[in-house]
């Protein structure tokens, strides 16, 4: 996966992604806020960012990792939980290639990460994760859906056609990099080795609804 540098300039430029999605809370409350030693619970953020949902872990108990591309994200996360007195274990790195061994995961986090790598890519990494979760270790991951506003508007990639190389206009207007939108079919073909549990969806309106932003949120189960 080709870091793009243009993630360092939105991690420079933007305030937003301080905190966690209501999903992801629900998620984590539902499954592991019942563990008798949170910090016994091992959860790795693949994507991190400027560590909303790192912040979010480490205040509720848990062993946090976070990992992404960019050295200024990882940074901001830093100086995010040392302001709080919080502990993450934090790297920049690839998630094509997880620097942690097999199966030491209880849970793997995919907060808008996987999307932006093409189909190839996004095996590869759902591979990854599958190797570094537990048996029965959990995958929660939110992804775009076909039918946000932006698909549709750019050049996409040979033979992948819901890839695109840039998108001029929408939601994820961009110049860093690929956005793939993800369809039904696909979502069972790239997570269904993961064992998926339950798959839902948010649907929400921007710029007085002038378009909509879909996300699908699937849970896996590692066998």
């Amino acid at each position: 996966m080709a870091w793009n540098s243009g993630w360092d300039d939105i991690f420079r430029q933007h305030e937003w992604g301080k905190y966690p999605p209501e999903e992801l809370i629900r998620f984590i409350a539902r499954t592991f806020y019942h563990a008798a030693n949170r910090s016994d619970v091992a959860i790795l953020e693949v994507g991190c960012g400027p560590g909303a949902n790192l912040w979010y872990l480490a205040r509720e108990g848990f062993s946090t990792y976070g990992i992404d591309g960019s050295e200024v994200a990882i940074g901001r996360a830093r100086d995010r939980l040392e302001c709080d007195d919080l502990r993450a274990d934090l790297c920049v790195g690839d998630a094509m290639h997880l620097p942690h061994p097999d199966e030491v995961f209880d849970a793997v986090i995919d907060i808008e990460c996987i999307y932006a790598n093409s189909l190839k890519d996004s095996r590869s990494i759902l591979a990854e994760i599958g190797r570094v979760l537990k048996p029965g270790g959990m995958l929660f991951s939110k992804t775009f859906m076909t039918g946000t506003y932006g698909e549709g508007l750019g050049p996409t990639l040979d033979d992948e056609p819901n890839t695109y190389t840039e998108l001029p206009d929408g939601a994820l207007k961009s110049g860093y990099g690929i956005t793939r939108f993800t369809t039904e079919d696909d979502l069972f073909d790239l997570y269904g080795a993961l064992n998926i549990v339950n798959v839902d969806y948010v649907i929400r309106s921007e710029k007085n609804r002038r378009y909509e932003i879909r996300e699908w949120v699937i849970e896996c189960r590692k066998a």
